[in-house]
């Protein structure tokens, strides 16, 4: 990888946020790579594609890179939160690409890929609508809270200006991706308790203590009323995926 950024490519662009997306995709069209099988590039998409920009040439996975000079804390801005929902709802959602990059150095410095099957409808939260006067009246984008999504599932390609191996990238992709299987409801319950249980202080806990995180979850599903059953479930699902072992009868670790 090659982490600084041309932003010559963009000296026709008079908006800053024109000349960002331009000079990012085409750092992303020579530089990012499959995190699904062993393409070591990924093919641009037609310019505005809903939810994607770039697509594997090889298994023909997607992705959409967003891109921000300030780095992703809490929440990604994002367009159409009805195509947007649609993809969560069909299991079409991309792969999404977070860069984050420095200025006046005009150098990528951390890079983050988070699995299409890691993106749950609970982390996807509509932006109020555009206002009547707009030229896109009553419009509506979206805001991906990154707060909802395990840190299992956020993986770093590039950590303040470190190249992290591509073979390492692709384990850590291959662990979170045993859940892919899972229907889209299912996986966003396995996601919503494992998030849950990365917050606890250590790797070893009883099933009482996961049940500390039933208000949690009742907010995040609240037409569910048998959390307590759902937590019991979740954990034997991670456990059959590889991401829990069971110690003993109601004790459990992250693996």
């Amino acid at each position: 990888m090659d982490l600084r950024l041309q932003f010559d490519l963009a000296a026709n662009y008079s908006s800053a946020a024109q000349r960002a997306r331009v000079v990012t995709e085409a750092w992303g069209a020579r530089n990012l790579y499959c995190c699904s099988c062993a393409a070591t590039q990924l093919a641009p998409q037609t310019a505005n594609t809903h939810v994607v920009d770039f697509k594997c040439p090889d298994c023909a996975e997607r992705y959409q890179l967003k891109s921000s000079k300030s780095g992703f804390r809490t929440t990604v801005l994002g367009a159409n939160y009805d195509k947007m929902m649609e993809a969560v709802r069909a299991n079409r959602t991309p792969h999404f690409h977070l860069l984050h990059y420095v200025l006046p150095e005009a150098m990528v410095r951390n890079l983050v890929v988070i699995p299409r099957f890691a993106i749950s409808s609970s982390a996807i939260r509509p932006r109020n609508p555009l206002s009547e006067v707009a030229r896109r009246a009553a419009w509506v984008g979206y805001l991906f809270d990154l707060r909802l999504v395990p840190s299992t599932a956020k993986i770093a390609l590039i950590r303040e200006g470190e190249i992290i191996d591509p073979v390492s990238v692709r384990a850590q992709f291959g662990k979170i991706a045993r859940i892919a299987s899972l229907s889209v409801e299912q996986r966003g319950w396995s996601l919503d308790v494992l998030r849950c249980l990365e917050s606890l202080h250590c790797a070893e806990f009883t099933t009482s203590e996961a049940y500390q995180f039933v208000p949690e979850l009742s907010a995040l599903h609240p037409a569910n009323r048998h959390i307590r059953e759902k937590i019991r479930q979740q954990l034997q699902v991670l456990r059959d995926r590889g991401l829990l072992r069971q110690v003993d009868r109601g004790r459990w670790m992250r693996v």
